[in-house]
């Protein structure tokens, strides 16, 4: 079977949440099926990637678009889609020479059906000629956007957020059931895009962990040590390292004085910078290949996200290791989690604060947390079991 995948990014190296499931899933249709990948890329770094990912694909085409941030093509590029009823992300990726490309695959290939990963580019639907596609949902991305809505304190910045979040749900409205089937990666996700869609061709791929790498490590935990995993750059982890430090740390320091906690991630806010210089308790740490030794020697795993959408790969990644994790709904949010069981949850500071301070004063608490959630991530979350399920949505397009 051929499969044409479009990808918003170049998955490689499958380090953050959104690279590590397109990458994992690239990689198990790789195992049986012909892929031919069409992707975008934000810097050139990541075009450096190409040739790793043809290990995986019959061909690779990854085409360079404006990098998001303060930059004038990007300003350009988001002052131009005030006067468009489309929301800027499904203009950003819509380039004619991805356009033509995707139509010569479907011309010389005979591709059997195309994988459409992210609602960005569910765009090129229209160029599909009739062959049958799969939308895959990382996200509710219009729920997504109302949540960093909800928290944004620009009133210019959230009156923009919010005129791109009614585009942005109208244009879900209508994309998602154009397409065979919809992957969503949680029934939360799921009853979310049924009752906006009115549609039911949903289907639930949760997201994934490689349990035999993320595994229990032989390493000392540290006493009164926390750890946050995640880069800084977008406005759902720097908002909830921002409200963990302004909100939940100091009631931590007040009850455990000796308490320390590590950023792992890049690009940290500045506020984070700032008290880090200010106190020796806050370590930062920047990008590291591989998290995994240092997640292993905290007490506790903190995910204090307050807006975004999907399943947070660093949370089940952490549990997979055992990890006891103190998170808030919203980052818990699609694992089939049960509070005070595998999982510590709350969304308010003071109570996050309490059962942070409770696993760290708790030691027997905490390892049972912990166990709990490896079990969890065991039996619902490994690629291994996610795979079946891709193969038996994917094996409906295989020729006969």
């Amino acid at each position: 079977m051929n499969i044409l995948f479009l990808s918003t990014e170049n998955p490689y190296p499958p380090v953050g949440g959104h690279h590590i499931r397109t990458y994992n899933v690239l990689r198990i249709l790789s195992e049986r099926y012909r892929i031919f990948f069409v992707g975008f890329a934000q810097n050139r770094e990541e075009l450096g990637y190409v040739e790793n990912l043809k290990e995986l694909c019959e061909t690779v085409d990854v085409y360079l678009i404006p990098k998001t941030g303060l930059n004038p093509r990007f300003l350009y590029q988001a002052s131009r889609n005030l006067l468009s009823a489309l929301p800027l992300t499904a203009e950003r990726f819509f380039i004619p020479e991805a356009r033509d490309k995707i139509r010569q695959h479907l011309k010389i290939h005979r591709i059997d059906v195309v994988h459409v990963d992210m609602l960005a580019l569910a765009r090129y639907e229209e160029c599909l000629q009739g062959v049958p596609a799969i939308l895959t949902n990382h996200n509710v991305e219009s729920l997504r956007l109302y949540r960093w809505m909800k928290t944004e304190g620009n009133f210019i910045k959230k009156s923009y957020l919010y005129y791109q979040y009614l585009k942005l749900r109208a244009f879900e409205k209508k994309m998602c059931p154009l397409f065979r089937h919809c992957i969503v990666v949680s029934n939360d996700d799921k009853r979310h895009l049924m009752n906006l869609c009115d549609a039911n061709n949903f289907v639930v791929v949760p997201n994934g962990v490689d349990v035999d790498y993320f595994k229990p490590l032989d390493e000392e935990t540290r006493r009164n040590h926390l750890i946050w995993v995640g880069g800084m750059s977008g406005p759902y982890n720097s908002d909830a390292v921002d409200f963990f430090l302004d909100r939940i740390w100091p009631l931590v320091k007040r009850d455990i004085p000796e308490a320390t906690v590590d950023f792992i991630g890049k690009s940290p806010t500045r506020k984070l910078t700032e008290k880090a210089q200010a106190d020796p308790s806050i370590n930062v740490l920047g990008f590291i290949d591989d998290v995994r030794p240092y997640v292993q020697r905290a007490s506790v795993f903190v995910a204090p996200i307050r807006s975004g959408s999907g399943t947070k790969i660093k949370v089940l990644n952490a549990m997979a290791q055992a990890r006891p994790v103190v998170a808030t709904t919203v980052a818990a949010e699609g694992i089939e989690v049960t509070d005070g069981q595998n999982i510590l949850l709350a969304d308010d500071p003071v109570q996050f604060a309490g059962k942070i301070i409770l696993l760290l004063k708790d030691e027997e608490t905490a390892r049972r947390i912990g166990l709990n959630a490896r079990v969890l991530i065991e039996s619902k979350y490994s690629w291994d079991i996610i795979s079946e399920t891709i193969f038996q949505i994917y094996q409906e397009f295989q020729r006969k």
